[in-house]
This record gives C-alpha cells, structure tokens and sequence, in this order.
C-alpha cells in the first residue's frame, strides 16, 4: 500500500475494529504507509543516478519509476567511463517491479507517486519541473533552476500555485562547512562584508567534431525536446552538454548555484539579488566545439555596496572579505583570518539559519519536508534568485555591457538587447504552462 491509498483509507478505516500488522503502524523496523513516499526519477545520467541511490538509501522512500530517453550508454558519466540510463540503474539496484519510460508525462500520469527526483539537461528543467507542479507531484530538482530567467519565474510561479513542496539541489546548504560560514557573516563576525570572490572551474573545450550515429538505446529527439533540432554527437549528449549554450549556461550556472547561493544567503540577499551585474574579462574559444568562454570573470554589486566576482580564474570556493576578517569556506574547508573567527559559538538567541535544527543529508532533508509539508532547505524562491544571478553574469559577459537589475520587478533596465537574452523560443509544440 502506498501513502496516497494509505490516507485515502484512513477515513473509511477508523470505523473499523481490526487488527493491525506491525508494518502498518512502522513497528519492528517498518515504516508505516503513512510515512513512506513513493518516488519516480526522471534523468539518470550521473547527477540523477546519485541522487535516485541517496534517497534508495532513505528506508522512507520506495522508488517505483524511472524515466530516462537513454536505457544504456557506456559514455553517460563523468569522463565518459560510466555506464548509466534508465535500464542500466535498475539491474544495478535490483529495482525488479520499478517501471520505466522514456516520456516523462506518462510517468507524471501515475496516482500512486508522491514526488520526483529529477536532474536532466537544464534546458528541460522549467518544462519538466512545471509538469511535475502541475501534477501535483513535489519535487527534489537539480540545480541549476532553469535555463532562462523567465523559466525561472514561471516555474516558481507553477509550484507556489500548485502549493507543492520543491528543494533544490545546492546540496552546499546542507554542509557545515557552508552554512556555519554564513551563520558567523551574518552575525557580524567579520564586520561588514566588503568582498567575496568566488572561484568556480573552467568551461570545456575541443576542437570541431564530426557527426555520429545515434545509438540504439537513446531517443535522441526526446533528449533535445524544446531546443534545435541538431545532429547526434556524444559529446552534445552526454555530461558535456553543459558547454553548449543550447543547453546550459555553463560553470557560471552549474557551480554558481553552489556558491553564489551561499555568499547570497550569507549577506541576507537570497530572496533579492544584485543591483547591477558587469563582466570583468572574457576569453572565447575561436574555432572549436562547444560555444561557451574558456574564461570568464563578472562583477556583482549589492544594495548596501557589497561586492562578490565571480571568476574561474580564483581558486574554487568562497572567500569572504569583511572589515574585521576573512572566511574561506569550500568543500571540506572552512577557516579564517584571525583563525579565531571560526571558533566563535553561535548563541540560541543569534540569528540561526536552521534554528536550532541541523540538517542531515540534502536528500533526506527533502524526504523530512515531504512528509511535514514545511518549507525545503533550498525553496523555489531562492533557487529562482540564485539562478537569475547567474544568468545575469551570462547575459553580461555576452553584451559585454553593464546591466541594471531591477530585482522586485525582474527586468533589467535600459537594454532591450540585453533584456531578450532573458528567454528563448522552443522548438515544436513545447511550451510554458
């Protein structure tokens, strides 16, 4: 029995003397219907791979679904050295009665699921995302948010709507070293902020590469869905789809939703944004297969006159510039100018990030809020700001211009150029809704 039915019977069955199996009542190690959620992964690629396996590990959690337009490919991994697809997964993690697809509409069709994991290219995330709102699934999807600005506002649009629960995989909030470095900035450990630089990794390059075969086990149509209609090559289609601007805004997207959602958070600008953003330096590549810069630097600067770059010239991670210190927060690093900072203990009655509640895993974190319907670690709003930073940095480096942020009303001012690089056309009978 799945928790959807559970509920519905509740009802009827209160009524009714009867005795009760221990699984019903999450005794002797079961999990009660009630507190068990039946998933569906759409994507598993290597983001969605991981994921769909973290949340196997959650004894609340009972996938029953996947959805990939891929069953097998030796080349969807990182380094193109892992096999992954929807058939693949399910032989690797015994999932005998997990049904699959390669549309995610009918996946989405299903009464019986209660949420969905999902991580595909970004260019598919406001359409699949909406979808799933719209079906009144909720959602742990990967970062970054969407593609465009205006997929971002209608997506959030789409899951406050259909009141949903939605958390974004910037799975960097759920990490110590992270959220204790923006608990101590905003409680004014190293004064007011003055700069944060952000270092992220470099974009891709090779040289030009000539067509392929579309392998048997891939509906490649339904990979590209809303984008251009192109020919197959694997380089486009698996991992490094990233460094096509079709697909993906590149590292400023993918690593900026990591750590500019963190200097954002830190200095209290994560339901707002930018004032205006500026490009610093930007290296293309001339002649070669992807079409995203090799380097890139870009300028934010804040209400209150905080400044943070964001280059993958800086080594990875954040930095964090105040008047009275510094911190440095990355992966399995956090630490301080005097060393002293990071020491400091954050009172109760401080201002708490998570209150008095650390989070276990990111995915665990979004099983608690399914089950207790309260807000995720990372909610659509912040995502959407996080991501239309990003963006931003995009579409600066691409006018090679200064643009003006008006955050409350999500246009940017003065450049008309500038202000059309916030959406795009799909392809066919894709659309927004």
């Amino acid at each position: 029995m799945d928790r959807r039915s559970f509920i519905k019977g509740m009802g009827a069955a209160i009524f009714m003397p009867a005795i009760i199996p221990a699984s019903a009542l999450g005794k002797d190690g079961f999990v009660a219907p009630s507190n068990r959620v039946v998933m569906g992964s759409i994507g598993l690629g290597g983001m969605g791979s991981n994921n769909t396996s973290s949340f196997l590990g959650d004894k609340r959690v009972q996938v029953v679904a996947l959805c990939d337009p891929c069953m097998s490919d030796n080349r969807y991994g990182y380094g193109h050295n892992n096999t992954c697809g929807a058939e693949v997964f399910k032989q690797r993690k015994n999932l005998k009665d997990a049904k699959i697809y390669t549309d995610f509409r009918e996946l989405l069709a299903r009464e019986d699921i209660d949420a969905i994991t999902t991580a595909t290219p970004d260019h598919w995330h406001a359409i699949i995302g909406i979808a799933c709102a719209n079906a009144g699934k909720d959602v742990y999807g990967e970062k970054p948010l969407t593609r465009t600005i205006e997929e971002g506002r209608y997506l959030s649009n789409a899951v406050l709507r259909n009141g949903i629960i939605w958390q974004t995989g910037s799975w960097q909030r759920s990490r110590h070293d992270f959220w204790y470095a923006a608990e101590l900035v905003r409680n004014g450990a190293i004064g007011k902020v003055k700069l944060i630089k952000i270092g992220l990794p470099s974009n891709n390059k090779v040289p030009p590469l000539a067509p392929e075969k579309v392998p048997d086990t891939l509906d490649w149509n339904m990979w590209l869905g809303p984008a251009a209609d192109v020919e197959f090559h694997p380089y486009r289609a698996f991992t490094t789809w990233r460094f096509f601007s079709e697909y993906s805004a590149g590292k400023i997207a993918d690593w900026g939703a990591h750590h500019l959602d963190i200097a954002q958070w830190a200095m209290g600008y994560h339901m707002q944004g930018a004032k205006t953003i500026e490009p610093i330096h930007v290296e293309w590549q001339k002649d070669g297969f992807y079409d995203l810069p090799t380097s890139f630097a870009v300028r934010y600067t804040y209400e209150r006159g905080e400044v943070v770059e964001m280059s993958d010239k800086y080594p990875m991670g954040l930095e964090i510039i105040g008047e009275n210190g510094t911190i440095w927060a990355d992966r399995g690093r956090l630490a301080s100018n005097p060393i002293t900072i990071i020491d400091k203990k954050i009172k109760p009655s401080s201002e708490r990030i998570y209150g008095l509640e650390v989070p276990g895993s990111h995915q665990s974190a979004f099983i608690d809020s399914v089950l207790n319907r309260r807000a995720t670690i990372t909610d659509i709003e912040t995502a959407h700001r996080t991501n239309t930073g990003c963006l931003l940095g995009e579409i600066a480096y691409r006018t090679g211009r200064k643009i003006v942020w008006d955050w409350k009303t999500e246009k940017i001012i003065g450049d008309e150029q500038a202000s059309r690089l916030c959406s795009r056309a799909y392809r066919g009978n894709w659309q927004l809704v």
